[in-house]
């Protein structure tokens, strides 16, 4: 019985859902689109686990977890990246009653490894504000072509694991990493000079980019992705030679199986 107590402290103050307010505030998707800024999760059950054990891309268990657990009525593949990634935490605390996280974090000055213990709660969130939409265009600085970029959704992000685990199995022999740096950056573009490209030709656009163009694109994509959501910028120390470290909040293991 005083085990129980320990590990569920007070088990009639457990909510078996709650509402929370997404980092973009809505603000990011269109009527057809149906979500709204302020989600509710319920508490996962076996069968949220059993999803958890499936021999699936952990993009898609992820996706599935939400799906299965969001009470609102909508497509979760259409939830933009930082939003998924928001509501994951929120339902892991929500779920396991575990508010600390772990990452593993190392030094750039002495090279130590080390484990950096947070409280979700207290982790900040940057949330979307409405002029932002209005900078998601960059022009080139060498070929002065305009793009308007888009902010990817989980469902985009599980079409390009999708593609590149279809490309390698036609072509074992090809470069990942050259794959997904075409891919990720395809992911962003919504379009060229006002025009929605083909994927064909958009991947060859991005392959023949000036080497400062494609880094002013991907300079500006690295930026979209701190719009809104997390903080990438919590602040850790160093055991050995006491160095501020600035780290993100990366989805590991952690996420629903905590270490002790």
């Amino acid at each position: 019985m005083d085990e129980n107590k320990e590990i569920l402290p007070n088990i009639k103050n457990i909510k078996s859902q709650e509402s929370y307010t997404l980092p973009s505030k809505g603000l990011v998707y269109n009527k057809e689109d149906n979500i709204p800024a302020s989600v509710t999760l319920r508490r996962m059950t076996t069968k949220e686990e059993k999803i958890r054990l499936r021999n699936e891309s952990e993009d898609k268990i992820r996706r599935d977890l939400l799906q299965a657990c969001i009470l609102d009525k909508f497509d979760v593949n259409k939830l933009k990246l930082e939003d998924a990634n928001f509501l994951l935490f929120r339902l892991r605390a929500l779920s396991l009653l575990d508010d600390t996280y772990k990452v593993r974090v190392r030094c750039r000055d002495c090279g130590t490894e080390f484990v950096h213990q947070l409280n979700l709660s207290e982790v900040p969130i940057k949330y979307m504000e409405e002029n932002a939409l209005n900078q998601m265009q960059i022009t080139l600085p060498i070929s002065g072509v305009t793009i308007v970029l888009k902010l990817p959704s989980i469902g985009d992000i599980i079409l390009m694991g999708d593609t590149i685990r279809d490309y390698l199995d036609k072509f074992p022999n090809a470069d990942r990493g050259e794959l997904i740096y075409t891919l990720s950056n395809m992911l962003y573009i919504d379009t060229v000079n006002g025009q929605k490209l083909m994927n064909e030709v958009l991947e060859d656009f991005i392959d023949n980019l000036d080497i400062l163009d494609a880094r002013a694109l991907r300079d500006f994509t690295n930026n979209l992705d701190n719009t809104y959501g997390f903080s990438t910028e919590l602040e850790a120390e160093c055991p050995k030679c006491a160095s501020k470290i600035l780290h993100g909040l990366p989805i590991t293991d952690e996420l629903f199986n905590p270490s002790k």
